[in-house]
């Protein structure tokens, strides 16, 4: 259990790994009770402070938040029902609702270009978690052509991930929700001088 973190980053990660890994975003939580990883937070300690982090990022407007939590939260959560159709893995509900948020808050943005809702996620999603799929790979998955890809890439980037003129939206959602962590006391603020 960290009192105060170094990062923003970090406190995202726990508090939404925290949720998920002890139910408390799903209401199958109870039946899909996953293993907690080493890094999961533990106590009641840690449910306060998972508590206080969510707290914060509630504060910020739905599309900003789903951004983080696209960014930050575990796409996944381990299940140990064992049961014989069971993959043991199912996906985080917080996880998807988010991703659909802003898969739908990025519809403008596709103006012009033929609607394709399952491509625009995918991207969204390699965007926004930094794991990116090859393009070839998408093109397949997807049914478009490779140019189609790079073109839509180009345009959700600029928009999401932000340019070297522009900060993008998560860029935009990250400060704001770390100026809050830090006024809260949850992130070191290491801009103020330490008392020896």
């Amino acid at each position: 259990m960290r009192d105060c973190y170094a990062g923003t980053a970090a406190a995202l990660r726990d508090a939404l790994r925290h949720a998920v890994e002890r139910g408390g975003a799903s209401s199958l939580g109870v039946l899909h009770q996953g293993v907690p990883s080493i890094s999961t937070l533990t106590g009641d300690a840690a449910t306060a402070q998972a508590g206080r982090i969510r707290r914060q990022l509630d504060r910020l407007a739905p599309v900003p938040r789903a951004l983080l939590v696209v960014a930050y939260a575990p796409r996944d959560v381990a299940c140990n029902c064992r049961a014989p159709c069971c993959s043991g893995r199912y996906p985080n509900p917080e996880w998807r609702d988010a991703l659909d948020l802003v898969v739908a808050h990025t519809a403008p943005l596709m103006a012009g270009h033929a609607p394709n809702v399952r491509l625009r996620a995918a991207l969204v999603a390699n965007l926004l978690t930094r794991t990116h799929e090859t393009a070839v790979s998408l093109a397949q998955r997807c049914g478009v052509h490779r140019k189609t890809i790079a073109e839509h890439t180009a345009i959700l980037e600029a928009a999401l991930m932000g340019t070297r003129q522009h900060a993008g939206e998560l860029d935009t959602a990250f400060a704001r929700v770390d100026v809050l962590l830090r006024e809260a006391g949850i992130v070191a603020d290491d801009r103020q001088p330490q008392a020896a």
